[in-house]
């Protein structure tokens, strides 16, 4: 059958398994480092600042810290590219392209993501649940909220809290398409690679303002005309909205087409 070329149940769950049996050592200490990370540092911060940590909004950075972890985790994906032996063993491993896809796709996002956010949650709860109180200075450790995802964004309009989830799912596609586009070193050659684009980005407006709005350009300081399009949402804001929360359909893709490539 022409369907079973390109994806076949079993041959998904051998490959989902094997990889499993082969790095299982490497996904072990991957979660006991995110969760006794987590602990650690949300202990260490609650700890020496007991009367600041009294909001929500406290643990966003504390998140975003935690979430570039998760983000080498998944620059790290295609494990066997780092070397060329291994390379040549896993692309001739039985399998399709697209199944082999799937099960780092799997394991590394739809996985990972979920179990390290529960990993969160759970570290902030026991880090706070570790904290002494001191009635020298007042304090008392019920005075520190619990951590609810729920409550991190509460202020984002709904339209905010799409672009924001979009944009996160569009930073690790890149990540993760820069893992079958590298061999080595593939997180640090996708992050420079990314900032460069960044900056081809910026240096491509620069450009065209001092082109078209030259008196009121000066150096970087760049003009964008910018007009109202629905009750608070400006071009430039969906502009940004789009390019962030829909660039993982260029990416993901980009990604399976890369890992078919190298079996050729």
């Amino acid at each position: 059958m022409k369907q079973n070329k390109y994806f076949s149940t079993g041959r998904f769950a051998r490959l989902f398994r094997n990889d499993l049996l082969i790095n299982q050592k490497i996904y072990l200490f991957a979660a006991i480092g995110l969760g006794l990370g987590i602990y650690a540092f949300t202990y260490f911060i609650m700890a020496t600042n007991r009367l600041g940590f009294n909001r929500q909004e406290d643990y966003i950075p504390l998140l975003i810290f935690y979430t570039m972890g998760i983000g080498v985790l998944i620059g790290t994906s295609f494990p066997a590219f780092t070397n060329q032996i291994k390379t040549g063993n896993y692309l001739m491993a039985p399998g399709s392209n697209l199944e082999k896809f799937l099960v780092q796709f799997a394991i590394r996002i739809v996985i990972l993501i979920p179990l390290a956010m529960l990993l969160f949650w759970l570290g902030t709860r026991l880090a706070k649940a570790s904290i002494i109180s001191d009635p020298a200075i007042g304090f008392d450790p019920s005075s520190i909220p619990n951590f609810h995802f729920e409550g991190l964004f509460h202020q984002l309009k709904s339209i905010d809290k799409l672009a924001l989830y979009g944009t996160f799912i569009s930073v690790i596609s890149i990540l993760f398409c820069g893992s079958v586009f590298f061999k080595r070193f593939a997180l640090i050659k996708t992050l420079i690679l990314t900032a460069l684009m960044v900056g081809v980005v910026i240096l491509t407006f620069v450009l065209f303002s001092h082109l078209f709005y030259p008196a009121e350009t000066h150096g970087f300081d760049i003009e964008l005309k910018t007009y109202e399009i629905t009750e608070n949402l400006f071009n430039v804001q969906l502009a940004a909205y789009l390019l962030g929360g829909l660039s993982w359909l260029f990416f993901l893709p980009l990604a399976y087409f890369k890992l078919k490539e190298k079996e050729v």
